[in-house]
């Protein structure tokens, strides 16, 4: 395992009289609400706790948490940047986003390991821009990231294979970009294709099955393709018109091998995608009285948190849930008073 140690000396030591080995498993387990304590201990734990290798014990011996790092925007168009600790229920303020950005529409957000990519946008009277911004969970602090080959605002983004894939928008001096980029964190440069595939317009994306699939922001009716799938094995896009992506109507998250979409038009209902006959089958509905809409959803495990207008947050343990024609029972946690009319952007998971 190693140790952080570069001599005996007790003094050195992560934990004096315990060598650094056991130190590091003591250290691991300690739940990650306490993090921010241990880094004020001493110099050594917290250059500890803000490693690669703190990371990657707690990954390895089961006790890295998910957070849920949400964007929401409020009545005067600012945005806001709250992270969920599920475990404790509890919302909590983060560090501030660029203040370039705080009245930027158009953005884009994915997450890659423990980092939070804020990718495009524009403003009121801004044209597009290629600018990345990237929040580090691990030392919970915002730095500058490489700028994409082309200015995008309107885009949608995933992470498949290690790698941030910004696509389509529209660009400075042209409508809807047929093209997309693909960020490689080991070389931090963004390499750009071009591709007629990618449907115009473009507002949903998700990653099933090892795929990226992008649907149409417009109604499908009289379009004659609704969504692109992106395969990377053959690094190319393909137009679709299928009944899953015809009634992909909504945000949609991945747990384990199933596949969940919240359909808000009529209602709040959650479908899951019936692979072996192409279509999206109701899970259940949710009660309007419970959460105000418009929604957004993140998964932690096996748990689905569906959060709405304010942050109030809804739960379903999708290892407890079943199908049914009526309404599903769920947990709350309750948003913030004076983020009550804040609209939710984007929510994403980052665990350590």
């Amino acid at each position: 395992m190693g140790s952080l140690s570069t001599s005996d000396d007790n003094v050195n030591l992560l934990i004096p009289g315990i060598p650094d080995d056991l130190a590091m498993l003591c250290l691991v387990r300690l739940a990650r609400k306490y993090h921010h304590i241990l880094r004020g201990v001493c110099k050594t734990w917290r250059s500890f706790i803000s490693s690669d290798l703190f990371v990657s014990l707690r990954t390895k011996h089961g006790f890295s948490e998910g957070w849920i790092y949400v964007l929401s925007r409020d009545v005067s168009e600012c945005l806001h940047w709250h992270v969920l600790d599920p475990c404790a229920r509890q919302w909590m303020k983060l560090p501030p986003i660029p203040s370039a950005w705080s009245k930027r529409f158009g953005m884009s957000s994915t997450v890659l390991d423990r980092r939070f990519y804020l990718i495009g946008g524009c403003g009121k009277f801004e044209s597009p821009t290629n600018e990345v911004h990237i929040f580090d969970a691990l030392h919970h602090k915002w730095k500058t990231g490489a700028s994409m080959d082309f200015a995008r605002c309107f885009l949608v983004s995933a992470t498949l294979d290690g790698k941030v894939y910004a696509i389509g928008g529209t660009g400075v001096m042209s409508g809807a970009l047929s093209s997309w980029e693909v960020y490689d964190p080991h070389t931090d440069r963004w390499e750009s294709n071009e591709d007629q595939n990618i449907v115009q317009d473009v507002g949903e994306s998700m990653v099933m099955d090892g795929k990226i699939h992008v649907r149409h922001v417009s109604p499908p009716y009289g379009l004659s393709f609704y969504a692109s799938t992106y395969d990377p094995s053959q690094k190319t896009w393909m137009l679709v018109d299928d009944e899953m992506t015809r009634t992909w109507h909504g945000p949609a998250v991945v747990v384990g091998n199933d596949t969940y979409m919240l359909d808000q038009i009529f209602g709040i209902k959650l479908l899951v995608f019936d692979k072996a006959n192409g279509f999206w089958d109701l899970v259940g509905r949710i009660s309007p009285r419970s959460i105000t809409v418009p929604c957004r959803m993140a998964v932690v495990g096996s748990t689905i948190f569906i959060i709405g207008k304010g942050l109030k947050t809804l739960v379903l343990d999708t290892n407890q849930i079943h199908k049914a024609t009526g309404l599903l029972m769920t947990s709350s946690i309750a948003g913030a008073e004076f983020l009550q009319n804040n609209i939710v952007m984007s929510c994403n998971t980052i665990y350590i």
